[in-house]
């Protein structure tokens, strides 16, 4: 008789408790987990090439939330237990730079929590496709060990081409992503926007912030403040006002963070009073259009935060003239610019408010080098097929690349010469014999002559086309900011060989008017997929020992030079550099500005250098100042030599009608227009003019400080105020050239303030 109750067979009892294994492992929790970007969580990732301190785990991280900028430099993060180490080890990393060749950067000394090491190195990778290497070696002779890891870059974070965009995003989302798809440019395809949650992953250093293009900041919660280190908000700082970019919305909990010293009151353009409930904001519907009342969406006013004392150009202001709230601020904060906004962009009304789409694309505007389509179609869309590159860096790096007595054999006398020579030692050698009346056997004698002769033929030939000399071909610009007492240097250099061999390279400081100095140098890529690119799949480099980018960090200055630096014969390497420090004391007046925004007032010269040729530029007008010496003053009056900006930046003349003047040449080389383009790209109309881009060095752009409360002046300087000295000697005068700029950034006082700051 067979039982009633159910029999299951073994299998499907294992089958059954696999299947609940599986859904226990596969828990909701950690499919997101799966889902989330490489830095999310530290995870052990590469693997071993040599471990003999028996490391039983490695965590390492990259960039900021993921994502970095390939030609800029970043942060890499590692911990490592302390205990197979009897002391702190040298530690090592090791990336490719834009070349395909080793750079090798020491990380200082690491932070112990716990038993844990933690470093932060700074790096800067070249090639996408590229390993890190981490090297660990600690003991001395026959007690030495060592430990190297090699880790993919694609494991650890996702590079960004250097010519594309990051915005970070500091609090929650305000429709950014939905505004930059629907932005009507290459914006949307060439932007990465990366919210940041976890706030230890931003560096204490300003410089790994360097391939942030904008920081988009929604200050509501005061726990953000709290979370970043006051090393990070230094780091922040500094960034700004090397160049950054950063959008400050300010919502609830304003008085704890833009109060006076609260954490983020160095980023507000005036002084924070109180809070304020809105209710008619007619002036930002105007802007957009007027698509809708801001409080009709929620029935609701607009809290604001009240700004007294607003510095920078106000764009967007409700109230009377007797009372006003400024609601949307642009004003420089140091060489860089802060897009200020007194209300939430995130947190209604604005958050049900149609017009709120419009006005981000306002923003975006701002601080985007948007493009007319149409223009860019009118002169081709293959800048890369054409030239190699699509970014005005680009150019400058082909200009100054030309070196005098360097010249390029053509393909067609290669040609001709492979020719000739297969002429001589064949047919030729016959012919001689027989010419000669000699006999066949003497071909053992003049066929190993006519190579030996080709080969001094060719070698003789190439000397005098490359030449036998290390040539430098150089740009400095200075900048000095009068109101923030801030200056910093931009180099460029190219280096040419005339043998292979590995240098020693630095910069030193010879006419900077600042005492407290610090300078890093390093390579500089190539922004593209062309010949040489970054983002190329090529690796053409066989230098497999690295070169060292030296930190000197001591007492709080940061000095970088390079050690070791190859450079194949005849052929050249890509450097740049950037210097900043405090300015030495000087006394100075602001402009004043009049009517039409001309200006009037007293140009101090801080430095010990004249200038000449020079331009003082303050919105629409440029001002010609023949020169200013060292030290030295010059007086602007109004109306007096007094020309128009656009005009000026293009060469056009007077006479020409809108569409005249000179067409910019992507395939010039004449460096100092090129210097001048970049200077001030938006202000020259931009990609719309050039069919540029200037992305990988926008923070040398200061077109928008030439508007609102600020005016530059411009000057060219014989002797670059930095020398470079290669294995330790400044190069031969007659073997370099130099183009160098001072810029001058003077703050503006506008005649009448007619304007009040609301008072109750």
């Amino acid at each position: 008789m067979r039982s009633s109750s159910p029999n299951y067979s073994p299998i499907w009892q294992v089958a059954a408790l696999a299947l609940c294994c599986l859904l226990v492992a596969y828990s909701p929790a950690q499919a997101d987990d799966a889902e989330k970007p490489a830095s999310a969580a530290p995870v052990e990732t590469g693997y071993w090439v040599a471990n003999e301190h028996e490391l039983a785990d490695l965590n390492v991280e990259l960039g900021i939330a993921g994502y970095f900028k390939l030609g800029s430099w970043t942060e890499v993060r590692l911990s490592v237990a302390a205990e197979p180490f009897a002391e702190d080890p040298t530690l090592a990393i090791i990336a490719l730079d834009s070349d395909g060749v080793p750079t090798e950067v020491i990380a200082p000394a690491p932070q112990r929590t716990g038993d844990q090491l933690n470093y932060r190195i700074p790096v800067k990778i070249g090639r996408r496709s590229s390993n890190l290497q981490i090297e660990f070696v600690s003991g001395e002779g026959s007690s030495q060990k060592t430990t190297i890891r090699e880790v993919p870059i694609s494991q650890l974070a996702t590079p960004i081409l250097a010519s594309d965009s990051i915005f970070l995003q500091f609090g929650p989302d305000f429709g950014l992503r939905d505004a930059v798809q629907r932005y009507a440019s290459q914006l949307s395809g060439a932007t990465t926007i990366v919210p940041v949650t976890r706030f230890e992953e931003l560096p204490d250093q300003w410089y790994m912030l360097e391939g942030i293009d904008q920081i988009f900041w929604i200050a509501n919660d005061p726990n953000i403040t709290t979370a970043i280190s006051p090393s990070q908000f230094a780091a922040i700082d500094m960034w700004l006002k090397q160049g950054g970019n950063m959008t400050l919305s300010v919502g609830t909990g304003a008085e704890e963070l833009i109060a006076a010293d609260k954490p983020l009151a160095a980023f507000v353009p005036g002084t924070f009073r109180s809070r304020y409930d809105l209710r008619s904001s007619t002036e930002m519907e105007a802007m957009v259009n007027g698509v809708s009342r801001v409080d009709r969406p929620v029935e609701k006013p607009l809290p604001i935060s009240i700004i007294e004392n607003p510095r920078g150009k106000v764009r967007i202001q409700e109230g009377s003239r007797q009372l006003s709230y400024p609601l949307w601020i642009q004003n420089a904060n140091g060489f860089g610019m802060v897009n200020f906004f007194a209300f939430d962009l995130s947190a209604e009304p604005m958050a049900k408010w149609p017009g709120r789409d419009p006005l981000l694309k306002l923003l975006l505007d701002s601080v985007s080098d948007r493009l007319e389509e149409s223009k860019v179609n009118m002169q081709g869309g293959t800048s890369v097929a054409h030239y190699g590159y699509t970014d005005i860096a680009g150019q400058l790096r082909l200009a100054l690349d030309q070196f005098p007595g360097v010249r390029n054999v053509s393909f067609f006398l290669v040609g001709a010469i492979i020719v000739v020579y297969l002429a001589l030692i064949g047919p030729g050698d016959y012919f001689f014999l027989r010419r000669f009346g000699l006999r066949m056997e003497w071909t053992w004698v003049t066929f190993p002559a006519l190579i030996l002769l080709a080969c001094v033929g060719i070698w003789s030939m190439a000397t005098w086309s490359k030449g036998t000399s290390l040539k430098l071909n150089q740009v400095n610009i200075l900048d000095i900011d009068l109101e923030s007492k801030l200056v910093r240097s931009t180099t460029w250099f190219h280096l040419f060989s005339p043998v292979s061999k590995r240098y020693e390279l630095s910069l030193t400081p010879t006419s900077v008017p600042s005492d407290d100095w610090n300078q890093l140098v390093s390579w500089q890529g190539l922004a593209g997929s062309g010949l040489g690119g970054m983002s190329a799949r090529q690796s053409i480099s066989t230098v497999p020992t690295p070169y060292d980018i030296d930190f000197q960090t001591d007492a709080g200055s940061t000095q970088v030079s390079l050690e070791g630096l190859p450079i194949q014969v005849w052929s050249s390497k890509t450097l740049a550099a950037r210097g900043w420090g405090k300015l030495n004391p000087v006394e100075y007046e602001p402009l004043q500005e009049r009517e039409s925004q001309l200006v009037e007032g007293v140009i101090t010269n801080p430095t010990d250098m004249d200038l000449t040729d020079c331009y003082l530029f303050h919105g629409r007008w440029a001002f010609f100042i023949a020169r200013l010496p060292a030290g030295g003053t010059a007086r602007i009056v109004p109306g007096q030599a007094a020309q128009n900006t656009e005009k000026v930046l293009k060469r056009r003349r007077v006479q020409e009608s809108t569409d005249g003047g000179e067409n910019w040449d992507r395939q010039s080389t004449d460096v100092p227009r090129i210097v001048e383009l970049i200077m001030f790209h938006s202000a020259a109309g931009g990609r719309s003019y050039t069919n540029l881009s200037n992305r990988v060095q926008g923070y040398v752009d200061l077109s928008s400080h030439i508007e609102g409360d600020r005016a530059v002046l411009v000057g060219k300087v014989e002797h670059p105020p930095i020398d470079v000295q290669i294995d330790g000697q400044t190069i031969d005068p007659s073997e370099s050239q130099s183009w160098s700029y001072v810029r001058i950034v003077v703050p503006v006082q506008k005649r009448s303030s007619s304007e009040k700051i609301a008072q109750q």
